[in-house]
This record gives C-alpha cells, structure tokens and sequence, in this order.
C-alpha cells in the first residue's frame, strides 16, 4: 500500500487477546495511549508494509523505503501531543524551538484509538502539524478537524 498523506484511512483490529482477560476488556485498554502505542506501532508496518519499524527509544518509530521517518501518536480522549516526548509530563516543560525542529524532520502517523477497536490513521507532514497546531498538541474538540 502507497501512503497518501492527508489521508484518513480506517481499520477495524480484530482478535485481540490477552490470556484469560475476557475479550470484552481489551477494547478498554486499547484506548489508552500508553498501552495501544506499542502494538499499533506493530501493527502499522501490516497496515502499510513500505513501513519498516525502528525498535526501541529513538527519535522515530518507522522509516520507509525511502528514508524518510515517521513518529506514531496517539489520539485519544485527552486529545494527540506531538512534541518529543521529554516535554511530556508533570515537570516537563514545552521547548517550541526544540519540538518544531524535530517535527520539521518527520512525518506523523496519527492514530485515532478513541473508539478502538475501530483506528483512523492520518499521515501528516510535521511541518503542517506545526502550522496548524503550534503548541504541538491536538485538543479533543479537535479530533474531526484533524480525522475528518
């Protein structure tokens, strides 16, 4: 599959499981972006096999067969940040210099989790990202301006 940016595709993740978790659960887990992150970045390489992922803490989750790569975020119900994740959290302070830098460098596959087990995913430009949200970070009321 080609990737179009500015594209929503959707999805639907079927057979989800987990040990004797009832299935009827794991939806729940799935929209919490701490959980879903590690599989959906799996995940994505399926969905979009020109999508190699780049295993453990670096500065981007995939790369394509071109070189260019590419950050996976999560949209959930507290909304998508997309500033480098040494920003995030209690204490952390918001860098516009340092994160528009970074976000000029990749591309963003935004995935919408918020009613998992259905995904939309959306490749943006990071410099587009940037223009339209500046403090790098996507509001909830947001999400169908962003998925739409």
């Amino acid at each position: 599959m080609i990737i179009q940016l500015n594209k929503t595709y959707n999805f639907t993740v079927e057979n989800v499981a987990f040990g004797d978790i009832p299935p009827q659960r794991i939806p729940e887990f799935f929209k919490d972006g701490r959980v879903a992150s590690f599989f959906l970045e799996e995940q994505l390489t399926h969905w979009f096999p020109v999508l190699t992922r780049i295993e453990g803490n670096k500065d981007h989750d995939h790369i394509d067969e071109s070189g260019l790569k590419y950050d996976a975020k999560n949209f959930t119900k507290h909304g998508l940040k997309f500033m480098p994740s040494n920003q995030l959290g209690e204490g952390r302070k918001f860098d516009a210099g340092v994160a528009h830098a970074k976000a000029d460098k990749l591309c963003y596959i935004c995935c919408d989790i918020v009613e998992f087990p259905k995904v939309r995913v959306r490749f943006v430009e990071g410099s587009d990202l940037v223009k339209d949200y500046p403090k790098c970070s996507v509001s909830f009321s947001k999400r169908e301006a962003l998925f739409g």
